[in-house]
């Protein structure tokens, strides 16, 4: 027929080719109509950790022996698998869905001696829709659909859309229970939603909060072995392991992709996790260079790269510096890209952790405005998740920055709320060494007990050695017992782990104030100059300025810095910095108080 209308095939072909429409012949050539089938097993990240070797067996057997048998019995095939999850199509949306309750009900029977909690359980997401089909994969928004109808699945069930619902309604033995519309990640519009199973993980419920890193191997060139670069690898993976908000992918695991090219979205599909770090050693007689990147395993995107260049005089005191400066840098960097990630949420629809990660940000801008604004988000992760340990640690944080940095005028509420929020977090904070520091910055800041501020703190660092916000509020709970040179240590230390840190001003007023106490006062008006410069907008440390000028005899100074202080403060007294800063100021350290009056802080 094509070569009757249009006189040969050649013709025919000029003709589409010319008229433009044979891109869109292909385009109706690879569309169709089918079932999409997502599955995620849940709680991988946790499980991966707590025993890799035997999920990764237990894995493999579930996809030779259930999920690929059934899927092939029931006229589907399995597009690809993912680590932790598999992608599949059927023609038949009935038989999609009785595949579905096959694999969740041969999972639970071949779990069921296992206790819960270690117990490989799918959730299930199932849609009809249109996708276009390349090669052996399927795209589309019906995928993205089954994807996120599979995130607010019940663990052990099914969640399907109002399209696959009508068509096995009466079809397949199970209840279907409507959920109603539902709100998804980066969908405009809700999806009406039908579950099978016990409940539906809504928006803001809690799920998995601990992102998975991995250390690959690094290449090492110029080298006939490669034990340095081994060396390098283990001390980097040591390092984070000892990170509380990351879960590392265990080495050995990582070792079977030394030597072997992979994309990075590969490799976090493979091993479950979300960062990926890569690096290249190259060595030139006895110089060396270490180069080092993070990468998102969701994006393929390079979020962090360092080099470090040096000498091989001592092997092992060179792993240990440049672990410890990765490690340092990446935890901050994975930091930020989670905030990221959670702010790109509706705040209405965030989860509790999307919650005490989108009030990072505002936490440390330190202005009035920020820090309420931190505040609410941490109270709402809380009213979403009352056992956010976590949030209520960071909230205890920011009342005590509230109180010290007299951003309201009860500053002694601020005080208690910060002591109480602090206390409630003690009792479950375990091994969660940010906690573990917010925790006691709040306590620092707010009473005297700077030994059980102290031993909290000891307890982080030796979770975590590369907290510089640990190593920041030691230096200032040093200060606070007039422990000077154990303060300045820490400051330095800080500065050396995060060297671009948000509280990189906070670093040189900790130093400012431990030079005060030395009667160094001319250090302390640069250090405190310095800080302003760091951290533009910070008004409350015109206080210091205004006590170190006057203590050092530089009256004009004193007075300016003084008036710069009211300003900001209108009404400020000698009573409500007494009430406002840390106790230590007025109970330890009279000559911070007395400057202050010096400058013309009037009494009441």
């Amino acid at each position: 027929m094509k070569d009757q209308l249009c006189g040969t095939a050649d013709a025919c072909k000029a003709i589409i080719d010319h008229s433009g429409y044979q891109d869109d012949f292909r385009e109706r050539d690879i569309r169709r109509l089918t079932t999409i089938v997502a599955a995620d097993l849940a709680a991988y990240s946790r499980l991966i950790a707590e025993d890799e070797e035997g999920v990764i067996s237990r894995l493999h057997v579930v996809w030779s022996k259930v999920v690929s048998p059934l899927v092939r019995d029931a006229g589907g095939r399995v597009i690809k698998t993912m680590g932790d999850g598999f992608l599949a199509e059927f023609p038949s949306p009935i038989e999609a869905a009785r595949c579905a309750l096959a694999i969740q009900e041969t999972m639970a029977a071949q779990e069921a001696e296992r206790a819960e909690r270690n117990q490989l359980r799918f959730r299930i997401g199932l849609h009809l829709g249109d996708v276009v089909a390349v090669g052996d994969d399927i795209f589309g928004d019906a995928v993205n659909v089954a994807a996120r109808l599979e995130a607010i699945s019940p663990v052990g069930g099914l969640c399907m859309s109002r399209a696959m619902r009508d068509q096995v309604k009466g079809r397949i033995d199970a209840d279907l229970n409507s959920v109603g519309e539902v709100s998804v990640k980066n969908l405009p519009d809700p999806i009406e939603a039908w579950v099978v199973g016990d409940g539906v993980i809504q928006p803001g419920q809690e799920t998995e909060v601990t992102p998975a890193v991995v250390v690959l191997p690094f290449d090492e060139i110029g080298a006939e072995d490669s034990f340095f670069a081994d060396g390098i690898v283990d001390e980097i993976t040591s390092a984070l392991s000892s990170v509380s908000d990351i879960l590392v992918i265990a080495r050995q695991s990582a070792f079977i992709f030394k030597g072997r090219v992979a994309e990075i979205r590969e490799v976090g599909r493979e091993l479950g996790a979300r960062y990926v770090v890569t690096g290249s050693i190259r060595r030139v007689g006895s110089r060396i260079r270490i180069s080092v990147q993070l990468s998102s395993a969701k994006s393929g995107a390079n979020l962090w790269s360092q080099r470090y260049d040096d000498d091989l005089d001592d092997l092992f005191e060179l792993q240990d510096r440049v672990a410890s400066q990765v490690a340092g840098a990446i935890s901050p960097s994975i930091r930020a890209s989670e905030i990221a990630d959670a702010r790109a949420v509706a705040p209405k629809d965030r989860k509790a952790y999307e919650l005490y990660m989108s009030a990072f940000p505002h936490f440390w801008k330190h202005r009035r405005e920020e820090n309420e604004r931190a505040i609410e988000l941490l109270s709402l992760a809380i009213a979403r998740d009352g056992d956010n340990i976590r949030a209520k640690a960071l909230r205890a944080w920011a009342y005590a920055q509230q109180a010290t940095y007299m951003w309201n005028e009860t500053p002694l509420l601020s005080r208690k709320n910060a002591q109480a929020d602090a206390e409630v977090a003690m009792l479950s904070v375990d091994d969660h060494a940010p906690s573990l520091v917010a925790i006691a910055a709040a306590l620092g800041m707010t009473g005297l007990d700077h030994d059980r501020a102290g031993q909290l703190l000891e307890r982080a660092l030796s979770l975590d050695p590369n907290s510089a916000w640990g190593w920041m509020r030691l230096g200032w709970n040093n200060v606070y017992r007039k422990d000077i040179a154990a303060g300045l240590a820490a400051f330095d230390r800080a500065e050396a782990l995060s060297p671009r840190d948000p509280f990189f001003f906070n670093f040189q007023f900790g130093r400012a104030y431990a030079m005060g106490l030395a009667e160094n006062y001319d250090e302390a008006i640069r250090l405190v100059k310095l800080g302003l410069t760091a951290g533009p907008g910070v008004t409350w440390a015109y206080r210091d300025l205004a006590s170190f000028c006057a203590n050092a005899g530089r009256k004009i100074e004193a007075d300016d810095a003084a008036a710069s202080l009211m300003q900001s403060y209108p009404g400020l007294t000698i009573k409500r910095v007494v009430d406002s800063m840390p106790p230590a100021t007025h109970a330890r350290h009279q000559m911070f108080i007395d400057g202050l009056r010096q400058a013309g802080v009037p009494e009441d």
